[in-house]
């Protein structure tokens, strides 16, 4: 395993963040709390010393679930949790009030069974909540002990901006892969002035990346593929197919995945600190991590910049 440092912090996190998202059982299908508990188990031992999480993943099942496999190992992760989501009567809303913010890090706290968070993202900006009560209560949180660093997540360059006039943060998780490149324009320079790490989420296109799907497939109505990654429908899907073929040429070139190229791929961007996987499974995580066995070659990146740019600008 490789580490990298994370923003400002000094840090240093490895090039594979485990993501828990699918612990949640929501959005991805049920899951087994045994089967994720020995994915974070599996991870740690295989080098793994970052794990993201939230408190909107199954309402508090993903942090249980990581809770559990931390116990007595809590000294060995880098522990990344959120705030600032909420279940309301019209959907998802966004809450990052200093009220809700309190509520959420004492029950994240309990749930993770810890008393300090590394890492305390915002996980959606809320346009309903001014700036300055927001930070002005995550600083108060660092000051407390309860929070170690501030991240933001989902943020553009000017909320960037202002959250960073605000606190020291050292990171902004967004969505970026292949697929994928809205942030490079205007948001990646933002973060570069700044020292904020990229934590790329999504780098496998919510599954269309591993080269799993070749026919478009059937989605059910609340699948994280009909609301949240649009790939699977055009004309996203065309454009991921052509994508995916150079991919292949790419991956047998290499003896590798589509998987792993879009991991290379994403690892060899400006400014990422760590790429965010999800994992089902103890075996998906080992050949997810087999990606860092190898580096993409100088002209194999040209190529796929060429390739996806093209599709991402027809997203």
């Amino acid at each position: 395993m490789k580490y990298r440092k994370l923003g400002l912090s000094g840090l240093e996190v490895s090039e594979i963040c485990l993501g828990s998202w699918v612990f949640g059982g929501d959005h991805w299908g049920e899951v087994d709390d045994k089967v994720s508990e020995s994915v974070v188990r599996a991870a740690m031992d295989l080098g793994v010393n970052f794990i993201d999480t939230a408190p909107i993943y199954g309402s508090g099942r993903a942090e249980t679930v990581i809770g559990k496999a931390l116990k007595e190992r809590r000294d060995r992760v880098f522990l990344a949790t959120k705030c600032g989501l909420k279940v309301g009567k019209q959907g998802i809303e966004m809450d990052l009030s200093a009220k809700f913010i309190r509520e959420e890090i004492e029950n994240s706290l309990k749930r993770l069974q810890v008393e300090t968070i590394d890492l305390y993202q915002c996980h959606w900006p809320d346009n309903n909540t001014p700036f300055d009560e927001t930070f002005t209560e995550l600083n108060k949180l660092v000051k407390e002990g309860k929070v170690k660093h501030i991240g933001i997540s989902n943020f553009d360059e000017r909320q960037t901006m202002a959250a960073s006039d605000r606190s020291e943060i050292i990171t902004n998780q967004v969505q970026y892969s292949l697929l994928d490149r809205r942030i490079e324009d205007k948001l990646v320079p933002a973060l570069k002035e700044r020292n904020i790490s990229i934590l790329p989420y999504g780098v496998l296109g919510g599954g269309i990346l591993t080269g799993k799907y070749r026919t478009p497939p059937e989605i059910r109505p609340g699948e994280v593929k009909d609301f949240f990654y649009q790939f699977y429908k055009e004309p996203q899907w065309s454009g991921a197919m052509r994508l995916l073929s150079l991919m292949d040429e790419v991956s047998q070139k290499h003896g590798a995945s589509p998987s792993h190229v879009a991991i290379n791929w994403i690892l060899s961007r400006e400014n990422v600190a760590s790429c965010i996987v999800g994992c089902r499974n103890p075996r998906q995580l080992e050949e997810n991590l087999k990606a860092l066995d190898w580096q993409l070659s100088e002209e194999d990146v040209r190529e796929l910049n060429e390739a996806s740019l093209k599709v991402s600008a027809s997203s």
